[in-house]
């Protein structure tokens, strides 16, 4: 067991994240008892919402880092040097990259792979070498999601797969801390598909204690069902005025995921809807009432993705034969309002995706342009 393995490991059982013993048998981790949400407790939020300010307008580098390979590579899009350039000239603040840390990571030392930590530093860098503040992510964490689901059948598996997380946090959370703490935001776990709020409550704490014990940069929680914003009520956040309330949005999602599952009919435009407008008040209003600000309003929130699956780009691999996507044009409007919507809100967000995301992208790496109606669907 090397020096870095101890140091983390001291940190988190010194934490009471973990029960740890002497020996190297695992003890288990009870999951956190069911519990109502706490009575309001007015938090001053000036550091997280300035971070908020910061990220602004922003994409996200997907199907990149997060992908199933040892580099930004495996899934055929691998992030340019020049993407950062292009990103900024268009008049984004921001850029979220989601990283599948655990991928090829060490169980014995519970580190990241040396060559993706290196290869998603360097990206980290390009985006600040162009005032782009950025959030970096633990994405698709399958592992941890499936023992989460299999909890009462096997909670042995979930608690070594959770101190696995929890100890790849601890390397990640050092390693960013060259990186200035007004320009890198540390978001603990994306779209969380357990099925168990107080497994993913549990999961985000601990977490973030485990972060915070190294850094002060700002946080990013997201709740179950998959980072639903209707979900904050399922959180137990901590009073730190310097973390961020983040949810995704695609409703509806008979309109924004035509192509991509058997669940949604391909009718194209039939399926228009525009929601944001309504929805994101309705979050705002829950988030002031549970977690208001001291200074007036609530904890910051971002919207980390968005988008509409359409175009010629679009996945079509579940449509008839008579299928149809959804058009570029109402792509684009659809776009549009929910980041206004989201603006109009005190929403910092970032679009799903730049590019080659399954035809939710707005910019077509081939052809060096964005596609019709953006960027200025994003009021650039």
């Amino acid at each position: 067991m090397n020096f870095y393995r101890l140091s983390a490991l001291a940190l988190i059982c010194s934490m009471g994240i973990v029960a740890c013993s002497s020996g190297s048998k695992h003890e288990a981790i009870a999951p956190p008892e069911e519990e109502e949400v706490a009575e309001p407790v007015a938090v001053d939020y000036s550091l997280g919402r300035a971070m908020n300010k910061r990220l602004g307008k922003g994409i996200n580098l997907g199907n990149s880092w997060e992908s199933k390979g040892y580099s930004d590579a495996a899934w055929g899009n691998p992030i340019d040097d020049n993407d950062f350039a292009v990103i900024k000239n268009a008049g984004f603040n921001s850029v979220r990259i989601p990283v599948r840390w655990n991928y090829d990571s060490d169980y014995s030392t519970h580190t990241v792979s040396a060559e993706r930590l290196a290869g998603v530093k360097e990206d980290i860098q390009l985006a600040l070498n162009q005032g782009l503040a950025v959030i970096v992510n633990f994405h698709h964490y399958e592992e941890l999601n499936e023992a989460g689901n299999n909890y009462a059948k096997d909670p042995e598996a979930f608690n070594k797969e959770k101190e696995h997380f929890l100890l790849l946090w601890a390397q990640v959370a050092q390693e960013m801390q060259s990186f200035p703490d007004s320009m890198v935001v540390l978001e603990i776990l994306n779209e969380p598909t357990i099925a168990s709020a107080e497994l993913v409550d549990g999961i985000m704490n601990d977490a973030y204690k485990v972060i915070r014990g190294i850094s002060k940069k700002t946080i990013m929680f997201e709740a179950y069902h998959a980072a639903k914003f209707a979900d904050l009520n399922m959180l137990h956040l901590p009073e730190d005025g310097n973390i961020i309330y983040s949810g995704h949005y695609y409703e509806p999602y008979g309109f924004s995921h035509q192509g991509h599952s058997a669940q949604y009919r391909c009718i194209g435009d039939a399926a228009y809807g525009s929601s944001a407008v309504y929805d994101l008040p309705s979050y705002v209003k829950q988030a002031t009432a549970l977690y208001p600000d001291i200074n007036g309003g609530h904890i910051p929130m971002n919207m980390g993705e968005f988008g509409i699956s359409g175009g010629d780009s679009a996945n079509d691999r579940y449509c008839d034969a008579d299928g149809v996507l959804p058009s570029a044009r109402m792509k684009a409007q659809w776009a549009q309002k929910t980041v206004e919507a989201a603006e109009a809100n005190d929403f910092s967000w970032n679009y799903w995706g730049f590019t080659k995301v399954g035809g939710f992208e707005a910019y077509d790496r081939n052809e060096a342009t964005w596609y019709e109606g953006f960027p200025a669907a994003f009021g650039l």
